[in-house]
């Protein structure tokens, strides 16, 4: 356990203090505030700003599919393309090294998503009021701002998109187990999500079950509690299975090796 966590600790500094974590965030902000231009007038608010920065011009694709991955996924292809895999297996083991990558990708994907948002809420509320009587989120979520809960709400929202940016990064690092190329540990992920889309949007089948909802929705006419549950059961049901299959990937590379 000892050398889990040391390994935990090295990977999280490698991804949190790294250069590609800063430019996911500044990006994602260009992005955002990009997708937010035009509806800002003497009425704005941060709320409805930020609704509009999240899902404007296709904004989403970027804020949620590919800045997450940037800060660490791509660190496995990274470690076989400098021949550093085999250096770090034989101090650590295959499955503490598997999993300490695959937690800090995940994490790291977290709060690339939850850093753009809060500090693009902070910025917005220098020019604009925090709400202007904005209450038109109808999903479960948006009882908060009824009740007076304005920053519990922009909480909660970081969190609930920010595990699907956490969603993203494991997948694309699990992706790259198979095909160890930055190119398509990057690009596979959302090439999968639009398939999957495809093949469920219209299909008889819960909404937890449709990645599309479960990527870019909220439930509505449920709870709070209940529709961050909705989001975060699936996300961690997930994740489980992609480290799962990712520590017998890497150990499979290794016995190949």
């Amino acid at each position: 356990m000892k050398t889990l966590i040391a390994l935990l600790k090295t990977d999280l500094y490698r991804a949190l203090l790294s250069l590609n974590f800063v430019i996911s965030i500044v990006f994602t902000m260009f992005v955002m505030f990009i997708s937010c231009s035009g509806y800002i007038s003497n009425t704005s608010d941060v709320f409805s700003l930020l609704s509009h920065a999240l899902t404007g011009s296709g904004s989403t694709i970027f804020i949620l599919f590919i800045a997450p991955i940037l800060p660490y996924a791509v660190s496995f292809a990274s470690d076989l393309e400098d021949k550093a895999l085999t250096f770090w297996v034989i101090r650590t083991g295959a499955s503490k090294y598997a999993i300490s990558k695959f937690l800090s990708s995940v994490i790291a994907g977290f709060f690339s998503v939850a850093s753009s948002m809060i500090v693009f809420s902070l910025i917005m509320l220098i020019f604009f009021p925090l709400s202007d009587g904005y209450i038109g989120d109808q999903s479960g979520y948006g009882i908060l701002l009824k009740n007076n809960q304005p920053w519990m709400y922009i909480l909660v929202l970081t969190v609930h998109y920010s595990l699907s940016g956490a969603l993203f990064a494991g997948m694309a690092l699990t992706i790259s187990t198979f095909v160890p190329n930055k190119f398509s540990t990057m690009a596979a992920p959302i090439v999968i999500y639009f398939v999957l889309m495809r093949l469920t949007t219209e299909a008889p089948i819960p909404n937890f079950f449709k990645p599309s909802f479960l990527i870019e929705g909220i439930y509505s006419d449920v709870s709070p509690a209940t529709a961050f549950l909705y989001k975060l059961i699936p996300v961690v049901a997930i994740l489980g299975l992609l480290l799962y299959i990712t520590i017998n990937q890497i150990k499979k590379r290794i016995e190949k090796s």
